[in-house]
């Protein structure tokens, strides 16, 4: 009963934390006359996905489980499509996908670059290069996730220089500064609250027999998302749709660039060498709840007949037609 309640108290600290956070990463957004999805993919979701940093580091020293890591973050990716699916439930009249303008394609399609980058590393293993430990596809990864970054930051910078004169600028009385503090202090409070989800989500799910990478991809990465749900639905309830889409597809882009990370850690070889191969179910279902995202973005319906839109019902098939195949694996 004390981890439960203990559980639900950080995950009530990230839920408003996560408010404040996306409010004043929206200030930032403007004092700094950046893109909204330059906030969500930049500001918001390398905050919200610490825990997976985090997670994943101690798993490959302490544990010494690539497995949980692998887990983590591929289920991670798997979650975050989920929760996108769940949160097109607030909108009755338009898909969600059809509210947030094209950029966004290109966080999807980088999310699918990166994730089949991982997936073709795990599979290649020793085949690939390796700098003293370090595989040479980790290296790759951390390249085309900044590339990445520059990328979109570009395209949301031509986008806001076409649009400057439409700009209302609502915030004028906040300076600089205090956003800056503000938005750090959250923050702060979002990554000490995170830091201690894994452990207690581990501990509640402990009577259970799961296999490593299944624990990883179910119960951690969930227990890693929390702050990906509490900032999305905060970002949702203010109507600031662009940064809570961007926050889940940049965490998918960051939770890739985890995984490279990860491999600088564990010493005892690359970390994709000692992966186990159901961890490619899990990276490519990723990639196909993404394609559906995708199909989601560039296809905009105008109306949907349902609560969910047909993208947001693929996604929800996918992600339990997946979690089923793990679990059987």
């Amino acid at each position: 009963m004390t981890l439960w309640l203990i559980f639900i108290a950080l995950t009530l600290i990230i839920f408003f934390s996560g408010k404040n956070l996306v409010k004043y990463g929206d200030i930032l957004a403007e004092k700094l006359q950046l893109g909204k999805t330059v906030v969500g993919i930049v500001f918001v979701a390398s905050i919200t996905s610490l825990p997976e940093l985090i997670t994943g580091i101690s798993a490959v020293t302490f544990a010494n489980s690539p497995d949980i890591a692998a887990g983590d973050v591929f289920g991670s990716c798997m979650f975050n499509l989920l929760i996108l699916a769940l949160l097109d439930g607030f909108f009755r009249d338009t898909p969600l996908t059809t509210k947030v303008h094209h950029g966004l394609t290109l966080s999807a399609a980088f999310g699918i670059i990166l994730i089949t980058l991982s997936l073709l590393t795990i599979f290649l293993g020793n085949k690939i290069p390796v700098l003293g430990w370090i595989s040479g596809g980790s290296f790759i990864i951390i390249f085309v996730y900044l590339l990445a970054v520059w990328i979109i930051t570009r395209y949301e910078k031509k986008l806001i220089s076409k649009t400057v004169k439409e700009v209302a600028f609502l915030y004028q009385e906040i300076s600089l500064r205090e956003t800056v503090f503000k938005y750090g202090i959250n923050a702060v409070i979002i990554i000490l609250s995170s830091t201690f989800l894994p452990k207690v989500s581990k501990d509640i799910a402990h009577l259970y027999g799961f296999t490593e990478t299944s624990f990883g991809t179910l119960f951690v990465a969930l227990s890693t998302s929390l702050p990906e749900i509490a900032v999305s639905i905060a970002a949702v309830k203010m109507n600031m749709i662009t940064i809570s889409v961007a926050n889940l597809l940049g965490s998918n882009i960051f939770n890739i660039f985890i995984l490279a990370v990860d491999d600088f850690f564990y010493t005892k070889g690359s970390i994709f060498e000692h992966m186990n191969y159901n961890n490619l179910w899990s990276g490519g279902i990723a990639v196909l709840m993404t394609a559906t995202v995708i199909l989601g973005l560039i296809y905009r319906a105008e109306r949907k007949r349902l609560r969910l839109a047909y993208e947001s019902i693929a996604l929800i098939m996918i992600y339990f037609t997946g979690i089923i195949i793990i679990f059987r694996l």
